[in-house]
């Protein structure tokens, strides 16, 4: 049973958006509303029930999924790292697709797309919600379950006229959509042209959803010790104190350290296809620098977009977009992170399109709840600003970095040898919680 492209070409974000305005300043527990049929966010099993429902009801479902399951997905890959420092790879592998899954779910329910439990559908221009899966007849059995939709959802909708011109619209470096960098660079290009350009430069390599869940699969169900995957520790803890660094975050925008090098990829992409050579500096790249808006030139060198000064990729960019088979618990962790990273640009602008004023606090009472819930602070004393969360992190990177001077020579070496900033340096969702905040 295929999606119907058709019907997912209909996705309208406008009932969606409407759904999204009437969560600011309340917390999760009011979001839903006394005696919504769904107020556990879970949709009922087969569509004669769902039909039962009244739209708005199925619409406010879907609204509260996007920045929850952004979240859940940052949770995710906490623990994926975690497990990584822990010497589970296999939990990592198991760990990471769930946070690229979810990270899906979060980017299309941020479209109108809902995906809930073989219950999937689209909310279209009239606020109607179209079953995404139609069976021939209008039956009423569930459709496509959760892990191949999303995978195959997100191919279709990448691929679109429209939706590629509204995932350049959506991903914003320093408030300037990747739209308009484009246009910048290359006046009057096709959007469409580049979607591609753009989802390999973002890691969202959705073909490798999909091989991912069958290395998810074997991390899950076959058994570990004849299936080996663990990095050596020294890699892990090189690994995941240099994600941490390209994840810090500063005044202006949540991840201007890993932006710089996405951005960087997805130009020099571009000219590759377009140009068919490496000279970046002899064409728009270096010659249409200037024109770039102030707050991004401050943020990337001329030569270093146009590669003048070598400055490779970090692990985590780089790695994103390995083809290795089986993929390793790094690599599949590291499609994880950029996906989220995509995912909270998704949920932070359909914030903004709602009309929620996130750097007010208008969505502190929903994530306060959260953070307290991990112990991030109290409930008596939150943050005032989230992005304090870093402080904790730089003292934990600095246990890590001692713990590998000199290298350990084995996992025990490394564990017994100092406290390695455990488990601090596994809160990856610290990022989720600061940048979902302002």
């Amino acid at each position: 049973m295929p999606i119907s492209t058709v019907v997912l070409h209909q996705a309208d974000r406008r009932f969606f958006l409407a759904a999204l305005a009437t969560f600011a300043g309340k917390n999760r527990t009011q979001w839903l509303g006394a005696g919504h049929s769904a107020s556990n966010g879970q949709l009922p099993k087969t569509w004669t029930q769902v039909a039962q429902l009244p739209a708005q009801q199925v619409i406010d479902v879907l609204a509260a999924s996007a920045p929850n399951h952004c979240i859940d997905a940052w949770s995710y890959v906490s623990r994926a790292v975690s497990s990584l420092l822990s010497g589970d790879g296999h939990a990592c592998r198991h760990l990471a697709y769930y946070a690229q899954l979810r990270a899906g779910m979060c980017i299309l329910a941020n479209v109108g797309v809902g995906i809930f439990n073989r219950i999937n559908f689209v909310v279209d221009a009239t606020g109607a919600v179209q079953r995404l899966d139609p069976v021939p007849g209008g039956g009423n059995r569930g459709g496509i379950g959760t892990h191949e939709v999303v995978w195959d959802a997100l191919n279709a909708w990448g691929t679109g006229v429209v939706t590629a011109q509204y995932f350049a619209d959506a991903i914003k470096i320093r408030g300037v959509s990747l739209r308009d960098l484009l246009l910048i660079v290359w006046p009057g290009i096709s959007i469409q042209n580049v979607a591609s350009d753009i989802i390999q430069s973002w890691g969202l390599d959705l073909q490798r959803g999909k091989t991912d869940h069958s290395e998810r699969n074997v991390s899950s169900y076959a058994q570990h010790a004849l299936n080996p995957v663990n990095p050596p520790t020294n890699n892990v803890v090189t690994y995941v104190s240099e994600t941490w660094k390209v994840l810090e975050p500063t005044s202006a925008s949540a991840y201007d350290a890993l932006d710089r090098y996405l951005l960087r990829a997805l130009l020099q992409n571009h000219h590759r296809r377009v140009s068919g050579d490496t000279n970046y500096a002899a064409g728009p790249i270096g010659q249409r620098y200037a024109q770039l808006p102030q707050n991004l030139m401050s943020l990337v060198a001329r030569d270093f977009l146009d590669g003048t000064v070598a400055d490779p990729d970090p692990q985590v960019v780089r790695l994103a977009l390995s083809n290795s088979s089986p993929a390793g618990p790094i690599e599949m962790l590291s499609r994880a992170i950029l996906l989220v990273r995509a995912a909270s640009g998704f949920t932070h602008t359909s914030f903004a399109d709602a009309g929620i004023n996130i750097s007010a606090g208008a969505m502190r009472p929903w994530i306060n709840q959260w953070a307290e819930e991990r112990g991030f602070w109290s409930p008596s004393r939150p943050l005032v600003d989230p992005i304090d969360l870093w402080a904790d992190i730089e003292i934990a990177l600095l246990d890590l970095e001692q713990s590998i001077n000199p290298p350990p020579n084995s996992m025990s070496d490394w564990i017994k040898k100092t406290q390695n900033g455990l488990p601090t340096i596994a809160e990856v969702e610290r990022a989720g919680v600061w940048s979902l905040s302002a």
